[in-house]
């Protein structure tokens, strides 16, 4: 029997792609946003700060980017968790994550190769709007 694993994670050049589509987004909305981008592993793989942008929004970024490896958004984790509070608490317990929105995963042919995290704007609505520009305009692109 032969053994074999396969993972596809995203680039460093893609990610950096989707970093600077979120910070043009938010540039344009006049908003300053922390942006990370972690594959598929959890690893950071790109990673900026606005001007401007609050520091707690930095380890936000992250959290979101890194629970968005479910395969939900970090909001519509939430929303699902909502409906089972022992499993709500057990995740909210969980290093490294955050149940507010502004996380989406990045798929590749229906597989999760990555996510990435907003932080920062005024509003958790509005760190999705930057995360989803950054995705459309990454679909574009491929």
């Amino acid at each position: 029997m032969k053994l074999e694993a396969t993972q596809s994670v995203i680039s460093h050049q893609a990610a950096m792609v989707a970093v600077t589509a979120a910070l043009e987004f938010a540039s344009e909305q006049g908003w300053a946003i922390s942006v990370a981008v972690v594959d598929s592993n959890g690893r950071l793989r790109a990673f900026a700060q606005m001007d401007g942008a609050l520091l707690i929004s930095e380890a936000g970024a992250v959290r979101k980017a890194r629970t968005a490896l479910v395969g939900l958004g970090s909001a519509e984790l939430a929303t699902a968790l909502v409906a089972d509070p022992p499993a709500m608490l057990a995740f909210a317990q969980l290093p490294d994550m955050s149940l507010l929105g502004g996380g989406l995963p990045i798929l590749a042919q229906g597989q999760v190769i990555g996510a990435i995290g907003v932080g920062g704007a005024s509003t958790a609505e509005q760190d999705v709007e930057c995360a989803t520009a950054a995705l459309n305009y990454f679909s574009k692109l491929h």
